[in-house]
């Protein structure tokens, strides 16, 4: 079974982390990494919110559609669409592959492949072209998030798991609010798409020489000598020196090893078979694709929502973040992850439906700008939520590739997030935001089958790997 694991081997692997310490030089630098990372990609995925900018930036800001004389709306956003489309396509085949080969060899290659195919982009000479880099481009969002992540926090102890979600969410918001001064530096789709790529390529050759691999892959795959290395290098700034060897806690890991070391195919068949993982794998797919959807929506139109400011409206969007993650933390490790995920979902449920009554009012209304600001709360708290909740769910032998299929499916909201507003011209104002108020309430109750993992932080016995499928489903009442 998947999800079933020793729980003697989790224990020893995570001891080891505890023992070397988050701020350990080698944790410390992965950790710092990944979240630059985070801020790079911020920069790619959200800068269709001025590629693509409303009316309220002016003339001053030429975007895409100005340059190549673009005047339908759908075109328009597929800015958009085709870097999701491309995160769609090809997403799923680097997170196998960072299951395979390791996280730090994919990572570097997507970060420089990125920054490569962003940069070409901003040379384009149609928009057919630039369609093209942007499809390039987004086939390494998986790789820039969701691996990134998965390595940062398998070389972190569990504790520290919700604490460092907040610093990289602070590193999103950075990359996010960055786009601002950029577009006022250069107030043109080119120097914007060109400022956005190039310090990925930067960035991804100065860690191909720096970089290691988690060292929970390397356990893993059972690459002995490269575990002693990882160790003797983290021990020189441990909190508490390691004792045990490099062979020891491999073994103590020898069930989720015996598993890596099966063909790919056996693993999809073994993935198949566990009716309980493809029940979580499904309903995180729920949770990803809304998330995602009703996230890149409010985000994205954050250059629209204050009259003839696009600037401050869009930074407004980001700085709400900040107090997501700020207080996500406290609420995951003092409630739990499953009854955090229902509350954000059922604030957005709330916020929602407060945007459709005010709507009329939105070019004025301070109230409009409060609720939207409380959605956008809740939708970034809930995708935080979807990094730090789904990553626990997975075991090291599948995670990446079960966390690769929420995310690549995830890339359907993203892509449809820019058109869903124009449900309004086919039946009223503001029903869009009732769609999204549905989908929130979806949410809530996908969220119900789904094993809580905070006791992994406090040692309490509940975990979905001591259950069976079916006694699980049990326990649950479904």
């Amino acid at each position: 079974m998947l999800l079933d694991r020793d729980d003697r081997s989790d224990a020893k692997l995570d001891k080891v982390l505890s023992d070397i310490g988050p701020a350990s030089s080698r944790s410390l630098f992965i950790a710092l990494s990944m979240c630059f990372l985070w801020a790079l990609s911020g920069l790619t995925t959200m800068s269709p919110s001025y590629l693509n900018a409303r009316p309220s930036c002016g003339p001053e800001f030429v975007t895409v559609g100005d340059h190549f004389n673009i005047t339908s709306g759908f075109l328009n956003e597929m800015t958009t669409s085709a870097f999701f489309f491309g995160n769609l396509c090809l997403g799923q085949v680097y997170s196998t592959m960072a299951d395979r080969l390791g996280r730090r060899p994919i990572i570097v290659w997507s970060l420089i492949m990125s920054g490569l195919f962003g940069s070409l982009g901003a040379l384009a000479p149609n928009y057919c072209l630039f369609l093209v880099s942007r499809f390039l481009q987004g086939s390494f969002f998986n790789a820039l998030t969701v691996i990134n992540w998965v390595m940062a926090i398998e070389c972190l102890p569990i504790k520290s798991h919700a604490t460092y979600s907040f610093i990289l969410g602070l590193a999103w918001v950075l990359g996010y609010c960055a786009i601002t001064p950029m577009a006022l530096i250069w107030p043109h789709w080119r120097g914007m798409q060109l400022l956005t790529s190039i310090p990925a390529l930067i960035f991804g050759v100065i860690i191909l020489f720096t970089l290691p691999e988690s060292i929970s892959w390397l356990v893993v795959r059972g690459k002995e000598s490269e575990v002693q290395k990882w160790i003797n290098a983290a021990n020189k700034s441990a909190k508490k020196k390691i004792t045990v060897n490099a062979k020891q806690i491999i073994m103590e890991n020898c069930s989720e090893r015996d598993m890596e070391e099966e063909s790919f195919m056996a693993q999809i068949k073994n993935l198949l078979r566990d009716k309980y993982t493809m029940l979580c794998v499904a309903m995180e797919s729920i949770l990803w694709i809304v998330d995602f959807m009703g996230y890149s929506q409010l985000s994205i139109a954050g250059t629209g929502i204050i009259k003839d400011n696009c600037h401050l409206g869009y930074i407004f969007t980001g700085v709400v973040e900040i107090v997501c993650y700020a207080i996500l933390p406290i609420f995951l490790d003092k409630l739990g992850r499953k009854p955090t995920v229902m509350i954000v979902h059922f604030i957005g449920f709330l916020s929602l439906l407060g945007m459709f009554f005010t709507q009329r009012y939105a070019d004025s209304n301070v109230a409009f700008l409060i609720v939207w600001l409380i959605a956008k709360f809740s939708f970034a708290s809930a995708f935080m939520c979807c990094f730090v909740y789904g990553s626990e769910i997975f075991s090291t032998s599948c995670r990446s590739i079960c966390v690769g299929i929420c995310v690549t499916l995830s890339n359907l909201g993203a892509m449809a997030s820019p058109h869903v507003s124009d449900l309004d011209s086919f039946t009223f104002p503001g029903f869009y935001l009732l769609v999204f108020a549905f989908c929130s309430i979806l949410c809530i109750l996908a969220t119900i089958p789904l094993p809580e993992t905070a006791h992994r932080v406090n040692g309490r016995k509940n975990s979905c790997s001591e259950l069976s499928s079916v006694e699980y489903i049990k326990k649950t009442k479904l």
